[in-house]
C-alpha cells in the first residue's frame, strides 16, 4: 500500500472516532461547563476560585467567568466569598451540579468499560501503548516546527 493511501485510511479512522457518541460526550466533559464541573468534583474539599480554576484548566479567565455565569444560572455552583480572603469569591458545586457531571462520567466510563471487556486486556494494553506511540511523535512533529 502507498504511503498518501495508509495516511487517507487513517484520516478516515480518526475522522470516524471524532464521529462516535463516546468521542463528544468525552470531548464535552473535558471542556466548558462540564470541564470545571469535573473538576470542582475532584477537588470538592479544595477552596476553589475563578484565577485558580482558570490557572488549572488553562482556561483565560473571561472564558472560566463566562462559564461559572452559565453554571450559576443553571443551579450547578454558587459564588461565595472566600473564607480566607475576602476579596477572593470561592466557587462551590451544588449537589444538581455533582449530579449531572457524575451521570456523565458514569456513561462514559460505560463505553470504556465495553470497550476492555470487548478487546480485552492485551489489545487494551497494545491499544494504549500505541496511543502513547503516537502522542509522542506528534509531540515531536509539532515541536520541529
Amino acid at each position: 500500500m502507498k504511503d498518501y493511501e495508509l495516511r487517507g485510511q487513517l484520516r478516515e479512522s480518526v475522522n470516524r472516532i471524532y464521529d462516535m457518541e463516546l468521542f463528544s460526550s468525552l470531548t464535552e466533559l473535558v471542556q466548558g461547563e462540564n470541564h470545571v464541573l469535573q473538576y470542582l468534583v475532584q477537588h470538592r474539599e479544595d477552596e476553589i476560585n475563578p484565577s485558580l480554576l482558570s490557572d488549572h484548566l488553562h482556561v483565560s479567565r473571561s472564558r472560566i467567568t463566562a462559564a461559572l455565569t452559565g453554571l450559576r444560572k443553571k443551579g450547578y455552583v454558587t459564588m461565595e466569598m472566600s473564607e480566607q480572603d475576602r476579596r477572593r469569591m470561592c466557587v462551590r458545586l451544588t449537589p444538581e451540579g455533582e449530579s449531572l457531571i457524575k451521570r456523565k462520567q458514569e456513561r462514559i466510563e460505560g463505553y470504556f468499560e465495553a470497550l476492555v471487556a470487548g478487546l480485552g486486556e492485551d489489545d487494551v494494553k497494545e491499544f494504549i501503548r500505541l496511543i502513547e506511540l503516537s502522542m509522542s511523535i506528534m509531540n515531536s512533529a509539532s515541536a520541529g516546527k
